[in-house]
């Protein structure tokens, strides 16, 4: 099964990038300063993903000596564009969702305009294993203005104080405060009552003939809502979109 995780990797680190490496370093360089200075200000954690060239740039304010991460005060280069040192922190399934927004995410800005793409981020509510905290976390992808695929994801950490226990993601405007996406209010929709019911059935065992008596429906429609399911959850067989399905509560 590509899990949520490899496959925005896959989608991330696959494009056509551009080959202007002076605009390159100079917004480099800008958005390193970006994150430097919120970890020192918010005392936070910030990662800047190199994805042309599969790194990332890892500065840490105190929040990291609170999760014993990142011990290096000054800045840390890794050879890849996930900050796993983290991850291995948290809630594995609130990570999980937070792939699947970020995929979901990666997807809506290629139909947004360059010039508004800065406008939007992701953030989501992180569980901290073994505590009783939490952290926000926001995700912002940059692209230069001559070309205008995803060259940079700017990831922001600090703790969360407002102590609420379950997951929360959402995708939003910052330039107009409209929340496009909600994950507490939309995963639940992100398949229809049908597509739900079907999918069950198939975790069930039932074959698409089966289904389609049950529903009074013809076996077309079952084929084709089954093929609906596989296209959103970007997954290649039902069997690993009953394992997702399950693992996000949707089923």
């Amino acid at each position: 099964m590509i899990n949520p995780k490899s496959n925005l990797q896959n989608q991330l680190l696959q494009q056509d990038f551009s080959e202007n490496e002076e605009v390159e370093k100079l917004q480099l360089k800008d958005w390193q300063k970006m994150g430097k200075d919120f970890a020192q200000l918010e005392n936070g954690i910030a990662i800047l993903s190199d994805l042309k060239n599969n790194k990332s740039y890892i500065y840490s304010g105190k929040l990291a000596d609170e999760l014993h991460i990142f011990q290096e005060k000054d800045a840390q280069e890794i050879e890849s564009i996930w900050e796993d040192e983290l991850f291995n922190k948290l809630n594995p399934e609130d990570v999980l969702q937070k792939h699947v927004l970020e995929l979901q995410f990666f997807q809506m800005m290629k139909m947004i305009p360059f010039e508004k793409r800065s406008d939007f981020c992701v953030m989501s509510r992180l569980r901290i294993l073994n505590s009783s905290q939490s952290l926000i976390h926001k995700m912002f992808y940059f692209s230069n203005s001559k070309h205008h695929n995803v060259e940079l994801a700017l990831c922001l950490y600090h703790f969360d104080f407002f102590q609420n226990q379950s997951y929360l993601g959402m995708i939003s405007n910052t330039s107009n405060g409209t929340i496009i996406y909600q994950t507490e209010t939309e995963n639940s929709t992100f398949l229809s009552l049908r597509e739900k019911e079907i999918l069950k059935m198939i975790k069930q065992g039932r074959k698409s003939k089966e289904i389609a008596e049950i529903l009074f429906i013809s076996i077309n429609t079952v084929n084709r809502h089954r093929q609906n399911i596989l296209e959103k959850m970007r997954v290649s067989n039902t069997t690993e979109a009953c394992i997702l399905a399950m693992k996000m509560n949707w089923i």
